[in-house]
């Protein structure tokens, strides 16, 4: 039974899941990168993805369209970060009680507006909520492996590669980057410089908020057509974490949300072998702790780890 395990552990069909499940953690973590560059203190990602979540159920239910779906989980990501922003920078509020009210609070929001919505609670399924269509890419049918990593997949899984690549040019090879990591580094300097800190902390926070949503909108949208309370499941959390460790580096981050996503496909490949389901579910939040122990071990040893990948 153990080399079944490790067999299916490294096969093409697990890494082809945790390509897709790493779709959302990838999107969300990229805007979250320019949100913690600039020292935001913001913690609210699981309340910005679940209501992104329910906000994409609702657009594609009402309209038809996933994409209609997405812009409105997009929107609702604008309109969290709006919020926390006014409350934050401007009513000087602390970052910390207002990121716990968030989370705490998106579950019962959702909640609420799942009953007035659909009248159910837990989860609602219907056809009504459109699903992206997959891509089915007929030259990768000449190569097996490629074709289960990469084939099949809806266009969002594609695009968040892509917003990744763009997250890094950004960040390290354009002005805009350069100021933002500098309001990150020393605001006083950079407001000594003539930068606007306050504005690029609020551009800075909408990016966070606009990726957030569109990472919320993969769940129901990616083939399941329903919501569920709590649909989540705490990857909002695995973004901070991915951020955080990776120093809202885009690569570090990247490889992160992949390392997150494929402990993640363990569960579902894994499930099949019988083995308890308590200890699968474990296994995303048990590869967190390994990470930060690795890192604490480095750091702890003196070794100088921001240049290296994790």
């Amino acid at each position: 039974m153990f080399w079944d395990v490790l067999k299916t552990s490294v096969s093409a069909i697990t890494f082809a899941s945790a390509l897709r499940l790493s779709c959302p953690l990838v999107i969300g973590s990229m805007g979250g990168c320019f949100n913690e560059k600039t020292s935001t203190g913001n913690l609210a990602y699981e309340c910005f993805m679940l209501t992104g979540c329910f906000f994409a159920a609702f657009g594609s239910f009402i309209s038809g369209s996933p994409l209609v779906g997405s812009l409105i989980a997009i929107l609702s990501g604008l309109a969290l970060g709006g919020i926390y922003g006014l409350l934050v920078y401007h009513l000087n509020c602390n970052a910390m009680i207002v990121s716990v009210a968030y989370n705490n609070g998106a579950w019962a929001m959702t909640t609420l507006l799942m009953v007035i919505t659909w009248g159910v609670r837990g989860n609602y399924t219907d056809p009504a909520i459109v699903s992206y269509k997959t891509i089915n890419l007929e030259f990768l049918k000449q190569f097996p492996v490629l074709d289960t990593l990469f084939n099949n997949a809806i266009a969002m899984v594609y695009l968040s590669y892509v917003i990744a690549v763009i997250a890094m040019i950004v960040m390290y090879k354009t002005p805009f980057g350069l100021r933002l990591r500098g309001v990150g580094m020393n605001p006083t300097a950079a407001q000594s410089a003539g930068i606007n800190v306050r504005k690029y902390r609020w551009l800075c926070l909408l990016i966070m908020g606009s990726m957030m949503g569109l990472a919320g909108s993969y769940l129901p949208l990616s083939g399941s057509s329903m919501f569920t309370e709590k649909m989540t499941d705490g990857r909002g959390f695995l973004c901070l974490t991915a951020i955080l460790v990776g120093k809202a580096d885009p690569f570090r981050t990247m490889l992160l949300a992949m390392l997150f996503a494929y402990s993640t496909a363990l569960t579902l490949v894994l499930s099949s072998y019988g083995l308890p389901s308590q200890i699968l579910t474990m296994l995303p939040y048990l590869m967190v702790l390994i990470v930060l122990l690795v890192v604490g071990v480095k750091k702890y040893k003196g070794i100088d780890i921001s240049n290296e990948v994790i």
